[in-house]
């Protein structure tokens, strides 16, 4: 995906006429036209995440970009970008972009049912599940029990953990291969 915008990949998608509607049904037409094409224009990045299906990420009252996992399927995709794109219309819209948070409350979710889509927080995609599970590899075993922790990411150094399902025995990181990173 090289330059992709919102509009690109929402046309793409199939999914452009419903945030224009959806856009201008909320604000009416005068309104909506300067978010629209504001955020039309703005950069949708491949993301590598496994645990997220997508997010949109501002710089104070600046939208930057939304990243997408493009490898979840093409309904859930759809969705995905639909549900990021209601952030971006709260926050744009909110009555001071600079110090908001981005959540899940009232005025999300407005705009979620704006653009059709359930006001929930996250959605499941068995496709980047089997790709977290492919990816995960073993990096700390328990003293104790003898259990082994998979993660992503290698534990941080200079800390300490236990296990408290086995009652707190130590958890001891397993070395890295060389050249694996962590």
């Amino acid at each position: 995906m090289t330059r992709a915008t919102v509009r690109s990949v929402a046309l793409e998608l199939g999914v452009w006429e419903t945030f224009v509607a959806g856009t201008t049904g909320r604000l009416g037409a005068p309104g909506a036209a300067a978010l629209i094409e504001r955020l039309g224009a703005l950069p949708v990045k491949p993301s590598r995440a496994t645990g997220l299906l997508g997010s949109y990420a501002h710089r104070g009252g600046e939208p930057v970009c939304i990243r997408l996992q493009l490898l979840q399927e093409p309904d859930l995709l759809r969705t995905t970008l639909l549900h990021e794109l209601a952030h971006a219309c709260e926050h744009q819209s909110a009555p001071r972009p600079q110090r908001h948070r981005c959540g899940h409350g009232p005025a999300w979710q407005g705009w979620a049912l704006a653009f059709g889509i359930t006001p929930q927080r996250s959605g499941r995609s068995p496709a980047l599940q089997s790709l977290r599970q492919a990816r995960l590899r073993p990096v700390a075993v328990c003293e104790r029990c003898g259990c082994v922790f998979q993660r992503l990411r290698r534990l941080p150094a200079r800390r300490s953990w236990v296990h408290p399902e086995c009652g707190n025995g130590r958890v001891v990181p397993i070395p890295a291969k060389s050249g694996e990173h962590g």
